[in-house]
Protein backbone atom coordinates (compact mmCIF):
# COMPACT_ATOMS: atom_id res chain seq x y z
CA UNK A 1 0.00 0.00 0.00
CA UNK A 2 1.49 3.33 -1.09
CA UNK A 3 0.66 6.92 -0.27
CA UNK A 4 0.76 9.49 -3.07
CA UNK A 5 1.99 13.03 -2.44
CA UNK A 6 -1.18 14.47 -4.01
CA UNK A 7 -3.51 12.06 -2.20
CA UNK A 8 -6.64 13.48 -0.57
CA UNK A 9 -6.47 11.31 2.56
CA UNK A 10 -3.32 9.13 2.44
CA UNK A 11 -0.19 11.09 1.51
CA UNK A 12 2.66 10.24 3.88
CA UNK A 13 4.28 6.96 4.88
CA UNK A 14 2.90 7.58 8.38
CA UNK A 15 -0.63 7.57 6.93
CA UNK A 16 0.14 4.30 5.14
CA UNK A 17 1.70 2.68 8.20
CA UNK A 18 -1.33 3.53 10.35
CA UNK A 19 -3.60 1.69 7.88
CA UNK A 20 -1.20 -1.25 7.48
CA UNK A 21 -1.10 -1.75 11.23
CA UNK A 22 -4.87 -1.52 11.46
CA UNK A 23 -5.37 -4.16 8.71
CA UNK A 24 -2.75 -6.34 10.42
CA UNK A 25 -2.39 -8.93 7.65
CA UNK A 26 0.79 -10.78 6.66
CA UNK A 27 0.22 -10.01 2.95
CA UNK A 28 -0.43 -6.30 3.41
CA UNK A 29 2.56 -3.93 3.83
CA UNK A 30 4.12 -0.56 3.11
CA UNK A 31 5.41 0.57 -0.29
CA UNK A 32 7.81 3.48 0.13
CA UNK A 33 8.55 5.98 -2.64
CA UNK A 34 11.32 8.53 -2.05
CA UNK A 35 9.71 11.10 -4.35
CA UNK A 36 6.37 11.16 -2.53
CA UNK A 37 8.05 11.60 0.85
CA UNK A 38 10.80 14.03 -0.07
CA UNK A 39 8.65 16.20 -2.34
CA UNK A 40 6.38 16.81 0.65
CA UNK A 41 9.33 17.52 2.94
CA UNK A 42 8.29 14.53 5.08
CA UNK A 43 10.95 13.58 7.65
CA UNK A 44 12.20 10.06 6.78
CA UNK A 45 13.59 9.43 10.28
CA UNK A 46 10.47 7.53 11.35
CA UNK A 47 10.94 4.97 8.55
CA UNK A 48 13.61 3.28 10.66
CA UNK A 49 10.92 2.47 13.25
CA UNK A 50 8.55 0.69 10.83
CA UNK A 51 7.82 -2.85 11.99
CA UNK A 52 10.45 -5.35 10.81
CA UNK A 53 9.32 -6.97 7.58
CA UNK A 54 6.47 -4.52 6.94
CA UNK A 55 8.27 -2.57 4.21
CA UNK A 56 7.31 -4.62 1.15
CA UNK A 57 8.75 -2.49 -1.64
CA UNK A 58 11.09 0.48 -2.03
CA UNK A 59 10.81 2.86 -5.00
CA UNK A 60 13.50 5.46 -5.58
CA UNK A 61 13.54 8.70 -7.55
CA UNK A 62 15.40 11.96 -7.25
CA UNK A 63 14.23 15.33 -8.62
CA UNK A 64 15.28 18.96 -8.90
CA UNK A 65 13.60 21.23 -6.38
CA UNK A 66 10.83 22.97 -8.31
CA UNK A 67 7.85 25.11 -7.35
CA UNK A 68 4.86 23.54 -9.08
CA UNK A 69 1.98 21.22 -8.34
CA UNK A 70 3.36 17.94 -7.08
CA UNK A 71 1.51 15.76 -9.63
CA UNK A 72 3.12 17.55 -12.61
CA UNK A 73 6.45 17.52 -10.78
CA UNK A 74 6.18 13.76 -10.26
CA UNK A 75 5.05 12.85 -13.79
CA UNK A 76 7.63 14.86 -15.72
CA UNK A 77 10.71 15.75 -13.65
CA UNK A 78 11.84 12.70 -11.74
CA UNK A 79 15.44 11.58 -12.30
CA UNK A 80 17.89 8.98 -11.04
CA UNK A 81 19.38 9.24 -7.53
CA UNK A 82 22.33 11.62 -7.65
CA UNK A 83 20.95 13.67 -10.55
CA UNK A 84 18.59 15.81 -8.50
CA UNK A 85 18.52 17.61 -5.15
CA UNK A 86 16.70 15.18 -2.83
CA UNK A 87 18.45 13.29 -0.03
CA UNK A 88 17.64 9.88 -1.50
CA UNK A 89 20.57 8.28 0.35
CA UNK A 90 19.23 9.40 3.73
CA UNK A 91 15.75 8.14 2.82
CA UNK A 92 17.04 4.74 1.71
CA UNK A 93 19.28 4.36 4.75
CA UNK A 94 16.26 4.61 7.04
CA UNK A 95 14.55 1.79 5.15
CA UNK A 96 17.65 -0.39 5.55
CA UNK A 97 17.75 0.42 9.25
CA UNK A 98 14.19 -0.86 9.47
CA UNK A 99 15.45 -4.18 8.09
CA UNK A 100 14.45 -3.83 4.43
CA UNK A 101 16.59 -6.03 2.14
CA UNK A 102 14.44 -6.30 -0.95
CA UNK A 103 14.94 -4.83 -4.43
CA UNK A 104 15.52 -1.15 -5.11
CA UNK A 105 13.10 -0.04 -7.82
CA UNK A 106 13.85 3.03 -9.92
CA UNK A 107 10.46 4.59 -10.61
CA UNK A 108 11.31 7.46 -12.95
CA UNK A 109 8.80 9.53 -14.93
CA UNK A 110 10.78 11.91 -17.13
CA UNK A 111 10.03 13.26 -20.61
CA UNK A 112 13.70 13.22 -21.65
CA UNK A 113 14.16 9.60 -20.57
CA UNK A 114 11.21 8.52 -22.68
CA UNK A 115 12.91 9.68 -25.87
CA UNK A 116 16.51 8.88 -24.95
CA UNK A 117 18.69 5.89 -25.72
CA UNK A 118 17.56 2.93 -23.62
CA UNK A 119 21.17 1.78 -23.32
CA UNK A 120 22.34 5.14 -21.94
CA UNK A 121 19.37 5.30 -19.57
CA UNK A 122 20.12 1.80 -18.27
CA UNK A 123 23.80 2.66 -17.77
CA UNK A 124 22.86 5.83 -15.87
CA UNK A 125 20.40 3.87 -13.74
CA UNK A 126 23.04 1.34 -12.72
CA UNK A 127 25.59 4.08 -12.03
CA UNK A 128 23.07 5.94 -9.88
CA UNK A 129 22.37 2.87 -7.73
CA UNK A 130 26.07 2.15 -7.21
CA UNK A 131 26.63 5.79 -6.25
CA UNK A 132 23.65 5.58 -3.90
CA UNK A 133 25.08 2.50 -2.18
CA UNK A 134 28.38 4.31 -1.63
CA UNK A 135 26.57 7.32 -0.14
CA UNK A 136 24.60 5.05 2.20
CA UNK A 137 27.77 3.28 3.36
CA UNK A 138 29.39 6.64 4.11
CA UNK A 139 26.30 7.82 6.01
CA UNK A 140 26.30 4.64 8.08
CA UNK A 141 29.86 5.36 9.14
CA UNK A 142 29.23 8.98 10.10
CA UNK A 143 25.74 8.94 11.65
CA UNK A 144 25.45 8.16 15.36
CA UNK A 145 24.49 4.62 16.32
CA UNK A 146 20.83 3.80 16.73
CA UNK A 147 19.05 0.72 18.00
CA UNK A 148 17.30 0.38 14.63
CA UNK A 149 20.63 -0.20 12.89
CA UNK A 150 20.93 -3.63 14.41
CA UNK A 151 18.24 -4.76 11.96
CA UNK A 152 20.26 -3.63 8.92
CA UNK A 153 22.14 -6.91 8.69
CA UNK A 154 21.19 -8.34 5.28
CA UNK A 155 22.00 -5.53 2.82
CA UNK A 156 25.50 -5.74 1.34
CA UNK A 157 26.74 -2.41 0.00
CA UNK A 158 29.58 -1.81 -2.44
CA UNK A 159 32.81 -0.43 -1.05
CA UNK A 160 34.61 1.26 -3.98
CA UNK A 161 37.88 3.18 -3.76
CA UNK A 162 37.15 6.72 -2.60
CA UNK A 163 36.68 9.52 -5.10
CA UNK A 164 40.12 10.63 -6.27
CA UNK A 165 41.89 13.58 -4.79
CA UNK A 166 42.09 16.10 -7.63
CA UNK A 167 44.97 18.55 -7.95
CA UNK A 168 44.13 20.47 -11.09
CA UNK A 169 44.10 20.12 -14.84
CA UNK A 170 47.41 18.75 -16.14
CA UNK A 171 46.64 19.52 -19.78
CA UNK A 172 43.91 20.12 -22.34
CA UNK A 173 44.24 18.27 -25.64
CA UNK A 174 42.77 19.52 -28.91
CA UNK A 175 42.20 17.34 -31.95
CA UNK A 176 43.47 19.39 -34.91
CA UNK A 177 44.62 19.03 -38.49
CA UNK A 178 46.13 21.23 -41.18
CA UNK A 179 44.93 24.83 -41.19
CA UNK A 180 43.06 24.42 -37.90
CA UNK A 181 46.28 23.42 -36.14
CA UNK A 182 48.20 26.44 -37.44
CA UNK A 183 45.37 28.84 -36.62
CA UNK A 184 44.87 27.55 -33.09
CA UNK A 185 48.63 27.55 -32.45
CA UNK A 186 48.72 31.23 -33.49
CA UNK A 187 45.87 31.99 -31.08
CA UNK A 188 47.72 30.33 -28.19
CA UNK A 189 50.96 32.17 -28.91
CA UNK A 190 49.11 35.49 -29.09
CA UNK A 191 47.55 34.69 -25.68
CA UNK A 192 51.04 34.29 -24.22
CA UNK A 193 51.69 30.56 -24.57
CA UNK A 194 55.00 29.32 -25.93
CA UNK A 195 55.69 26.28 -28.06
CA UNK A 196 57.27 24.12 -25.35
CA UNK A 197 58.08 20.99 -27.33
CA UNK A 198 57.07 18.22 -29.71
CA UNK A 199 56.40 14.60 -28.92
CA UNK A 200 59.35 12.31 -29.67
CA UNK A 201 57.39 9.94 -31.92
CA UNK A 202 54.03 11.56 -32.70
CA UNK A 203 52.71 14.66 -34.45
CA UNK A 204 51.78 16.29 -31.16
CA UNK A 205 52.84 19.76 -30.00
CA UNK A 206 52.85 21.17 -26.47
CA UNK A 207 52.16 24.82 -25.60
CA UNK A 208 52.65 26.17 -22.06
CA UNK A 209 52.09 29.31 -20.06
CA UNK A 210 52.72 29.00 -16.33
CA UNK A 211 50.81 25.97 -15.05
CA UNK A 212 48.51 25.89 -18.08
CA UNK A 213 49.37 23.31 -20.75
CA UNK A 214 47.61 22.84 -24.10
CA UNK A 215 48.38 19.94 -26.44
CA UNK A 216 47.61 20.10 -30.17
CA UNK A 217 47.33 16.54 -31.50
CA UNK A 218 47.52 16.20 -35.29
CA UNK A 219 48.86 12.65 -35.29
CA UNK A 220 47.23 10.57 -38.03
CA UNK A 221 47.46 7.33 -36.05
CA UNK A 222 45.70 8.45 -32.89
CA UNK A 223 42.41 8.77 -31.09
CA UNK A 224 42.57 12.51 -31.80
CA UNK A 225 42.47 11.92 -35.55
CA UNK A 226 39.24 9.90 -35.35
CA UNK A 227 37.81 12.53 -33.01
CA UNK A 228 38.72 15.30 -35.45
CA UNK A 229 37.06 13.50 -38.36
CA UNK A 230 33.83 13.30 -36.36
CA UNK A 231 33.85 16.62 -34.51
CA UNK A 232 36.33 18.92 -36.25
CA UNK A 233 38.81 20.98 -34.19
CA UNK A 234 37.72 20.43 -30.60
CA UNK A 235 38.90 19.39 -27.15
CA UNK A 236 39.25 15.62 -27.36
CA UNK A 237 40.83 14.97 -23.95
CA UNK A 238 41.55 16.50 -20.57
CA UNK A 239 44.27 15.34 -18.19
CA UNK A 240 43.48 15.44 -14.48
CA UNK A 241 46.11 15.22 -11.74
CA UNK A 242 44.96 12.61 -9.20
CA UNK A 243 46.40 11.31 -5.95
CA UNK A 244 46.25 7.63 -6.99
CA UNK A 245 45.93 6.70 -10.67
CA UNK A 246 45.11 3.01 -10.15
CA UNK A 247 42.53 3.74 -7.46
CA UNK A 248 40.87 6.38 -9.66
CA UNK A 249 40.81 3.96 -12.61
CA UNK A 250 39.30 1.16 -10.51
CA UNK A 251 36.57 3.48 -9.28
CA UNK A 252 35.83 4.76 -12.78
CA UNK A 253 35.48 1.22 -14.17
CA UNK A 254 33.29 0.17 -11.24
CA UNK A 255 30.98 3.09 -12.05
CA UNK A 256 30.63 2.03 -15.67
CA UNK A 257 33.43 3.91 -17.46
CA UNK A 258 35.39 2.31 -20.28
CA UNK A 259 39.18 2.30 -20.01
CA UNK A 260 41.26 3.66 -22.89
CA UNK A 261 44.97 3.06 -23.47
CA UNK A 262 46.53 4.60 -26.55
CA UNK A 263 49.29 3.18 -28.71
CA UNK A 264 52.73 3.19 -27.11
CA UNK A 265 55.73 4.57 -28.98
CA UNK A 266 59.32 3.92 -27.87
CA UNK A 267 59.96 1.27 -25.24
CA UNK A 268 60.69 3.82 -22.54
CA UNK A 269 57.51 5.82 -23.17
CA UNK A 270 55.23 5.90 -20.16
CA UNK A 271 51.71 4.62 -20.94
CA UNK A 272 48.86 7.00 -20.24
CA UNK A 273 45.54 5.69 -18.98
CA UNK A 274 42.23 7.39 -19.66
CA UNK A 275 38.52 6.72 -19.25
CA UNK A 276 35.79 7.65 -21.69
CA UNK A 277 33.47 10.55 -20.89
CA UNK A 278 29.77 10.37 -21.88
CA UNK A 279 30.48 12.01 -25.27
CA UNK A 280 33.34 9.65 -26.13
CA UNK A 281 36.11 12.13 -25.31
CA UNK A 282 38.85 11.10 -22.87
CA UNK A 283 39.79 11.99 -19.33
CA UNK A 284 43.41 11.03 -18.67
CA UNK A 285 44.31 10.08 -15.11
CA UNK A 286 47.87 11.24 -14.38
CA UNK A 287 50.02 11.46 -11.28
CA UNK A 288 50.04 14.63 -9.25
CA UNK A 289 53.70 15.05 -10.26
CA UNK A 290 53.05 14.43 -13.97
CA UNK A 291 55.56 15.99 -16.40
CA UNK A 292 55.74 15.96 -20.19
CA UNK A 293 58.73 13.62 -20.31
CA UNK A 294 57.96 12.37 -23.83
CA UNK A 295 58.22 15.86 -25.33
CA UNK A 296 61.42 17.42 -26.65
CA UNK A 297 61.75 21.13 -25.80
CA UNK A 298 62.55 23.14 -28.91
CA UNK A 299 64.15 25.93 -26.90
CA UNK A 300 61.58 28.58 -27.79
CA UNK A 301 61.82 31.74 -25.73
CA UNK A 302 59.36 32.17 -22.87
CA UNK A 303 56.52 34.54 -23.76
CA UNK A 304 56.04 37.96 -22.25
CA UNK A 305 52.72 37.12 -20.62
CA UNK A 306 51.11 36.55 -17.25
CA UNK A 307 51.52 33.04 -15.79
CA UNK A 308 48.28 31.10 -16.22
CA UNK A 309 46.49 28.11 -14.79
CA UNK A 310 43.27 26.42 -15.88
CA UNK A 311 40.44 27.88 -13.83
CA UNK A 312 37.49 26.01 -15.34
CA UNK A 313 36.41 24.11 -18.44
CA UNK A 314 32.87 24.87 -19.58
CA UNK A 315 31.02 22.24 -21.56
CA UNK A 316 27.94 22.49 -23.76
CA UNK A 317 25.80 19.36 -23.57
CA UNK A 318 22.50 18.33 -25.18
CA UNK A 319 19.51 18.90 -22.91
CA UNK A 320 18.69 15.19 -22.76
CA UNK A 321 22.24 14.36 -21.62
CA UNK A 322 22.65 16.98 -18.91
CA UNK A 323 21.66 14.63 -16.08
CA UNK A 324 23.99 11.93 -17.44
CA UNK A 325 26.94 14.31 -17.33
CA UNK A 326 26.08 15.54 -13.85
CA UNK A 327 25.90 11.98 -12.48
CA UNK A 328 29.14 11.05 -14.28
CA UNK A 329 31.13 13.84 -12.64
CA UNK A 330 29.55 13.24 -9.22
CA UNK A 331 29.94 9.46 -9.13
CA UNK A 332 33.24 8.96 -10.92
CA UNK A 333 35.24 11.99 -9.74
CA UNK A 334 33.41 13.10 -6.60
CA UNK A 335 32.66 16.60 -7.90
CA UNK A 336 30.01 18.58 -6.05
CA UNK A 337 27.14 20.23 -7.95
CA UNK A 338 26.66 23.93 -7.33
CA UNK A 339 23.62 26.18 -7.72
CA UNK A 340 21.74 26.12 -11.03
CA UNK A 341 21.43 29.25 -13.16
CA UNK A 342 19.00 30.20 -15.91
CA UNK A 343 20.74 32.63 -18.27
CA UNK A 344 19.06 34.67 -21.03
CA UNK A 345 20.77 34.29 -24.39
CA UNK A 346 19.24 36.62 -27.03
CA UNK A 347 17.82 33.54 -28.77
CA UNK A 348 16.54 31.54 -25.79
CA UNK A 349 17.26 30.48 -22.23
CA UNK A 350 20.46 28.66 -21.29
CA UNK A 351 20.57 26.52 -18.15
CA UNK A 352 23.90 26.16 -16.41
CA UNK A 353 25.24 24.28 -13.42
CA UNK A 354 28.87 23.89 -12.37
CA UNK A 355 30.48 20.94 -10.62
CA UNK A 356 33.71 21.39 -8.68
CA UNK A 357 36.11 19.45 -6.50
CA UNK A 358 36.08 20.26 -2.80
CA UNK A 359 39.45 22.03 -3.08
CA UNK A 360 38.22 23.99 -6.17
CA UNK A 361 41.19 22.72 -8.21
CA UNK A 362 38.90 21.25 -10.89
CA UNK A 363 35.71 22.94 -12.12
CA UNK A 364 33.38 21.90 -14.94
CA UNK A 365 30.41 24.21 -15.60
CA UNK A 366 27.79 22.44 -17.76
CA UNK A 367 25.28 24.28 -19.95
CA UNK A 368 22.35 23.27 -22.13
CA UNK A 369 19.57 24.98 -24.00
CA UNK A 370 16.18 23.85 -25.30
CA UNK A 371 16.42 26.46 -28.05
CA UNK A 372 18.33 25.54 -31.21
CA UNK A 373 19.53 29.11 -31.79
CA UNK A 374 21.51 29.96 -28.64
CA UNK A 375 25.31 30.04 -28.60
CA UNK A 376 25.31 26.79 -26.60
CA UNK A 377 23.08 25.07 -29.13
CA UNK A 378 25.16 26.33 -32.05
CA UNK A 379 28.30 24.98 -30.41
CA UNK A 380 26.64 21.58 -30.14
CA UNK A 381 25.74 21.57 -33.82
CA UNK A 382 29.33 22.31 -34.83
CA UNK A 383 30.70 19.70 -32.41
CA UNK A 384 28.24 17.03 -33.61
CA UNK A 385 27.50 16.36 -29.94
CA UNK A 386 28.66 17.56 -26.54
CA UNK A 387 31.89 19.53 -26.38
CA UNK A 388 34.01 22.07 -24.54
CA UNK A 389 32.54 25.49 -25.29
CA UNK A 390 35.14 27.57 -23.52
CA UNK A 391 38.25 27.32 -21.36
CA UNK A 392 39.01 29.84 -18.62
CA UNK A 393 42.60 30.61 -17.62
CA UNK A 394 43.33 32.37 -14.33
CA UNK A 395 45.97 35.12 -14.06
CA UNK A 396 47.18 37.26 -11.17
CA UNK A 397 46.82 40.60 -13.01
CA UNK A 398 44.14 40.72 -15.67
CA UNK A 399 44.85 44.31 -16.73
CA UNK A 400 48.44 43.48 -17.58
CA UNK A 401 47.35 40.25 -19.29
CA UNK A 402 44.82 42.09 -21.44
CA UNK A 403 47.34 44.76 -22.42
CA UNK A 404 49.81 42.11 -23.53
CA UNK A 405 47.20 40.10 -25.44
CA UNK A 406 45.97 43.22 -27.21
CA UNK A 407 49.51 44.14 -28.29
CA UNK A 408 49.88 40.67 -29.80
CA UNK A 409 46.60 40.99 -31.67
CA UNK A 410 44.24 38.74 -29.68
CA UNK A 411 40.67 39.29 -30.88
CA UNK A 412 38.85 40.07 -27.62
CA UNK A 413 35.07 40.19 -27.43
CA UNK A 414 33.83 43.83 -27.62
CA UNK A 415 31.57 44.71 -24.68
CA UNK A 416 28.89 47.40 -25.21
CA UNK A 417 29.27 50.80 -23.55
CA UNK A 418 26.00 50.59 -21.65
CA UNK A 419 27.33 47.64 -19.65
CA UNK A 420 29.83 49.95 -17.95
CA UNK A 421 27.13 52.53 -17.27
CA UNK A 422 25.22 49.77 -15.52
CA UNK A 423 28.32 48.79 -13.49
CA UNK A 424 28.43 52.31 -12.05
CA UNK A 425 24.84 52.01 -10.87
CA UNK A 426 25.30 48.50 -9.46
CA UNK A 427 28.63 48.81 -7.66
CA UNK A 428 29.59 52.49 -7.49
CA UNK A 429 33.08 51.83 -8.89
CA UNK A 430 35.56 54.69 -8.94
CA UNK A 431 36.16 56.34 -12.29
CA UNK A 432 39.73 55.07 -12.74
CA UNK A 433 38.76 51.41 -12.29
CA UNK A 434 35.70 51.82 -14.49
CA UNK A 435 37.77 53.27 -17.32
CA UNK A 436 40.34 50.48 -17.04
CA UNK A 437 37.54 47.93 -17.30
CA UNK A 438 35.98 49.76 -20.24
CA UNK A 439 39.31 50.14 -22.03
CA UNK A 440 40.02 46.42 -21.79
CA UNK A 441 36.48 45.08 -22.46
CA UNK A 442 36.76 43.48 -19.02
CA UNK A 443 33.66 42.32 -17.16
CA UNK A 444 33.30 42.68 -13.38
CA UNK A 445 31.37 41.08 -10.55
CA UNK A 446 31.46 41.41 -6.78
CA UNK A 447 30.00 39.12 -4.13
CA UNK A 448 28.02 40.27 -1.11
CA UNK A 449 31.15 39.81 0.98
CA UNK A 450 33.24 42.07 -1.23
CA UNK A 451 35.17 39.41 -3.19
CA UNK A 452 35.83 40.49 -6.77
CA UNK A 453 35.89 38.78 -10.16
CA UNK A 454 37.37 40.17 -13.37
CA UNK A 455 37.03 38.34 -16.68
CA UNK A 456 37.49 38.92 -20.38
CA UNK A 457 36.59 36.76 -23.40
CA UNK A 458 38.13 36.14 -26.78
CA UNK A 459 35.97 35.93 -29.85
CA UNK A 460 34.95 32.49 -31.14
CA UNK A 461 37.52 30.24 -32.78
CA UNK A 462 35.86 29.11 -36.04
CA UNK A 463 32.43 29.65 -34.39
CA UNK A 464 33.16 26.65 -32.16
CA UNK A 465 34.72 27.63 -28.82
CA UNK A 466 36.37 30.59 -27.12
CA UNK A 467 38.76 31.37 -24.29
CA UNK A 468 38.26 33.35 -21.09
CA UNK A 469 40.88 34.99 -18.86
CA UNK A 470 39.87 35.56 -15.24
CA UNK A 471 41.19 37.00 -12.02
CA UNK A 472 39.70 36.13 -8.63
CA UNK A 473 40.25 38.43 -5.65
CA UNK A 474 39.27 38.05 -2.01
CA UNK A 475 38.02 34.46 -2.33
CA UNK A 476 35.47 34.99 -5.10
CA UNK A 477 34.17 31.48 -5.87
CA UNK A 478 31.62 31.81 -8.68
CA UNK A 479 31.78 32.40 -12.44
CA UNK A 480 30.34 35.86 -13.05
CA UNK A 481 26.89 34.53 -13.96
CA UNK A 482 25.42 38.04 -13.66
CA UNK A 483 27.51 38.98 -16.69
CA UNK A 484 26.44 36.03 -18.83
CA UNK A 485 23.52 37.87 -20.52
CA UNK A 486 25.72 40.72 -21.77
CA UNK A 487 28.44 38.26 -22.81
CA UNK A 488 25.98 36.17 -24.83
CA UNK A 489 24.41 39.28 -26.37
CA UNK A 490 27.86 40.60 -27.32
CA UNK A 491 28.72 37.22 -28.85
CA UNK A 492 25.50 37.23 -30.87
CA UNK A 493 26.28 40.71 -32.24
CA UNK A 494 29.90 39.74 -32.93
CA UNK A 495 28.86 36.56 -34.77
CA UNK A 496 26.28 38.46 -36.82
CA UNK A 497 28.78 41.18 -37.76
CA UNK A 498 31.32 38.53 -38.68
CA UNK A 499 28.81 36.83 -40.98
CA UNK A 500 28.03 40.16 -42.66
CA UNK A 501 31.73 40.88 -43.24
CA UNK A 502 32.21 37.37 -44.66
CA UNK A 503 29.32 37.97 -47.08
CA UNK A 504 30.80 41.30 -48.19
Amino acid sequence: YEGLAWGAHVRTYSDVLRIVRKVNHSHFGVALDSFHSLALGDDPAGIAQIDDGKIFFLQLADAPKLHMDVLTWSRHFRCFPGQGEFDVAGFTLKALEAGYAGPLSLEIFNDEFRGSSARRTAADGKRSLLFLEEQIRERRQTEPDSSAKTRARRADLIDPPPAPGLFGVAFIEFAVEGAAEHELAAWLIDMGFRKAGRHRSKDVTLYRQGEAAVVLNADRDSFAQSYFLLHGPAVCAVGLRVDDVQSALTRAELFGCTRYEGAIGPADEEPMIAVRAPDGSLVYLVKQTFEFSDFVDDGAAAPQGRPMRVDHIAQAVPADQFDSWLLYYRAVFGLNPEASWVLPDPYGLVRSRALASANRAVRFPLSFSDSSRTAVARSLSTFAGAGVQHIAFEVDDIFSAVDQMRRRGVALLPIPENYYDDLTARFGLDDDLLERLRGGDILYDRSAGGAEFFHVYTQFFQKRFFFEVVQRKGGYDQYGAANAPVRMAAQAVNQREGAELAWL
